[in-house]
């Protein structure tokens, strides 16, 4: 589930990456693609553009937070 959330994660930040370059040039692509928190502005500010992307991307964001491959030593799943 982790690999998922990555790959949802990188569809939804280079779909808004590409609307934002089409809308608002290089310098706001850039900025989308490598700040998280700029990606989630974005996405908000242009909602009605960006809805399929910034669900992606935060569906990707959740799925990586909660599935974190360093969290499973605490879920005794790993115990012989």
């Amino acid at each position: 589930m982790y690999f998922l959330g990555i790959v949802l994660l990188l569809a939804g930040a280079i779909w808004m990456t590409v609307n934002a370059a089409k809308k608002d040039g290089a310098l706001a692509a850039v900025f989308c693609f490598i700040c998280g928190i700029y990606t989630i502005y974005y996405g908000i500010k242009n909602f009605a553009e960006n809805k399929i992307p910034l669900i992606l991307f935060l569906a990707g964001f959740a799925l990586c937070l909660v599935f974190r491959p360093d969290m499973a030593a605490l879920s005794g799943a790993a115990v012989i």
